[in-house]
């Protein structure tokens, strides 16, 4: 009968490590947000931080249904440090500090993180929601307009007052200056409705397209000008009437030296009381537009 041979220390099969030991070198590769107060980003924080919790299926240390199974559970307590690192390490020094003397475990961590952010929820939700309706368009650009309100959105929906994506859609376009309003008020009539990221995009396009065109100038904003002339045709009454003298003009717009030498036996001048007025004309931008009054003094 042979006789079995002893098994060495160094033989002896270690534990293999949890694979979230050996994968995540860095979590800000997997978790890129920072926790705050002042941004609208824990409902995208806790969406990131989930699925990287359930690649390795250690949803239990978040949601306390996991347990060590004895105080020598090496395994487990690791594991529990090893995702407080990863919420401390993706939090802000704010955050971290509230929250950081009061916890022992990984549940309790992710616990006092949500009620950080969803503590006294009916008095934040009317603040934010009044905010929702009054904001405007004003000074800021189309992109910015639109990002202010998607964050109020996900504000709303951090403290459990969500809105819709069509109401969304309804206060971009209520939000809109009047002559911009009057260009997108197809939008809120299509069927189906379009989504918040359509209705970004052709707000967009309508900006840059203003933008390329130019929105100045007396005829584009008021549709009126003031020139001098009639019948639509240039200098036409320019060419009958002299700039400056009382006198019909002659082809190069000076008054004939007979109706001068007129004027001055009249006691007048080529300015004097016997002039035509130079001729300002107010019409509408409208191409058949054609009117025109003429003030000639009684000889």
């Amino acid at each position: 009968m042979s006789e079995k041979t002893p098994v060495t220390g160094s033989e002896t099969s270690s534990p293999t490590p949890h694979l979230a030991f050996t994968t995540i070198s860095n979590v800000k590769l997997h978790v890129p947000i920072l926790l705050s107060f002042s941004e609208p980003n824990y409902k995208k924080w806790s969406r990131l931080f989930l699925l990287l919790i359930r690649r390795f299926s250690l949803g239990g240390f978040l949601t306390g249904k996991s347990s060590p199974s004895s105080d020598d559970d090496d395994e487990w307590f690791q594991l529990d440090a090893l995702i407080q690192g990863w919420i401390l390490s993706t939090v802000n020094d704010e955050v971290c500090d509230l929250v950081l003397s009061t916890t022992k475990s990984a549940s309790e961590l992710w616990k006092s993180i949500y009620n950080l952010f969803h503590n006294n929820k009916a008095a934040r939700a009317m603040q934010l929601e009044h905010q929702f309706r009054t904001t405007t368009k004003g000074s800021l650009s189309m992109a910015a307009y639109c990002q202010t309100l998607r964050n109020l959105t996900d504000w709303l929906d951090d403290v459990d007052s969500t809105v819709s994506e069509q109401q969304l859609v309804l206060q971009v376009l209520r939000g809109l200056p009047d002559d911009l309003r009057g260009q997108t008020s197809f939008l809120q009539y299509q069927t189906p409705p379009p989504t918040f990221l359509q209705s970004r995009s052709a707000l967009l396009l309508l900006e840059q397209q203003r933008a390329d065109l130019g929105t100045g100038g007396a005829m584009g904003d008021s549709g009126t000008a003031l020139y001098a002339g009639s019948g639509g045709s240039g200098g036409g009454d320019s060419r009958r009437y002299g700039s400056t003298g009382g006198g019909r003009a002659d082809s190069s717009g000076r008054g004939s030296p007979g109706q001068s030498q007129h004027n001055r036996q009249r006691g007048g001048t080529a300015e004097g009381p016997w002039s035509r007025p130079k001729l300002r004309v107010e019409c509408t931008a409208h191409p058949r537009a054609d009117y025109r009054t003429i003030h000639q003094p009684k000889p």
